[in-house]
């Protein structure tokens, strides 16, 4: 379960990317935001070019759950290449 005090931007429900946390309201998983920043694109550029309609905190929640459950979300992506 995610905590909505921690990370009030993300949410889980298992009928929206297959349960994978997501930014809340969009089919967005964290992992995705987190993965363009390991790619060397900042939130700015994020927000600006890709995902407009974001708000810096949504994607600033999205990472700071990202980087806070990096473990989990690597395994989610090693199943599901599997």
């Amino acid at each position: 379960m995610i905590n909505g005090s921690l990370y009030p931007h993300v949410s889980s429900d298992p009928m929206v990317c297959g349960g994978a946390p997501c930014i809340s309201g969009t089919r967005i998983p964290v992992r995705t935001i987190g993965s363009y920043v390991q790619m060397g694109v900042t939130p700015d550029v994020l927000i600006q070019d890709y995902y407009p309609w974001l708000s810096k905190g949504e994607v600033f929640a999205a990472l700071a759950y990202f980087y806070d459950h990096l473990p989990e979300v690597e395994a989610m992506d090693i199943a599901e290449a599997a």
